[in-house]
């Protein structure tokens, strides 16, 4: 798949899942356990993923990047470590940036009838929901643009293919958020179809805003480090909110963690498929 057809396919499925997502409580109430179950696979697919895809895609990247620039000088056999300890700090910034974006900014709402934010103990708003969420979409397709950069230079036939699955399988829970906060705030039918329309263009405005940095050319030299920090996001999405949220849960244990093992499995399908 070449560079610009693996752009344009991640523009046209991010947002056409974010315009579902935002549909469906239009036309349909999702259960409490259906959307648990979804939660918790999710949460498997973005943890996989980061772990199995984009750490190691980072590391190849930015360790052959550390051999150009060190070309002709002599090698002490730690330059592995010192590679792989600068993609974690990465990893590390991305994680600590999500969680600090979601401590002090209540925009997560995986439930059609949540009206409070819990850990800040007030109503949610769907205008702070949507802010904090378009914060959220425009770094993820910053991150799939430049994974899919980067992939494409390593030579990865379906480049961006597994962060890609994780965040078309999220992303229709960020659209259902604002949608159901705007309807429970009486807002008219046609100002939410549109909102929902605007906030489905975000991620492919991070896409295409990460390609347009690259000037088109694959593997650019920041992309080994926005996707190692892209990996953390995935990894604070999926263990400081999605999983502690389904912990508290007594109810459907077995069927959870399955779940969740289902995810992190299509995580390494897809991770190895590619």
């Amino acid at each position: 798949m070449t560079l610009s057809s693996a752009i344009l396919l991640a523009c046209i499925l991010t947002g056409v899942v974010s315009l579902l997502g935002g549909a469906i409580p239009l036309i349909w109430r999702p259960s409490h356990r259906w959307l648990q179950v979804l939660l918790s696979f999710v949460a498997g697919v973005m943890a996989g993923i980061a772990a199995m895809d984009l750490i190691p895609h980072a590391v190849e990247a930015m360790s052959a990047q550390a051999e150009v620039q060190a070309h002709g000088h002599h090698h002490h056999g730690s330059g592995d470590v010192s590679g792989l300890r600068t993609v974690m700090l990465w990893v590390i910034g991305g994680f600590l940036s999500m969680y600090l974006l979601e401590r002090f900014v209540c925009f997560h709402h995986h439930e059609p009838d949540e009206t409070t934010c819990e850990h800040q103990n007030h109503a949610l708003s769907w205008a702070g929901a949507t802010a904090g969420l378009s914060i959220h979409a425009i770094l993820a397709g910053l991150g799939l643009g430049a994974s899919i950069l980067l992939e494409s230079g390593q030579g990865v036939p379906w480049p961006g293919l597994a962060l890609l699955i994780g965040i078309v399988m999220h992303k229709p829970f960020d659209g259902l958020a604002i949608v159901s906060l705007m309807q429970r705030d009486g807002r008219p039918t046609g100002i939410v179809w549109l909102s929902n329309l605007v906030y489905a263009c975000v991620t492919p405005l991070g896409i295409l805003m990460a390609w347009g940095w690259a000037g088109g050319v694959a593997d650019p030299s920041w992309s080994g480090p926005a996707v190692a920090v892209t990996a953390g996001i995935l990894l604070c999405i999926a263990l400081a909110d999605l999983l502690p949220e389904l912990q508290t849960h007594s109810h459907d244990r077995m069927l959870l963690s399955l779940a969740l093992v289902a995810g992190l499995g299509l995580a390494c399908v897809a991770t190895y498929l590619h």
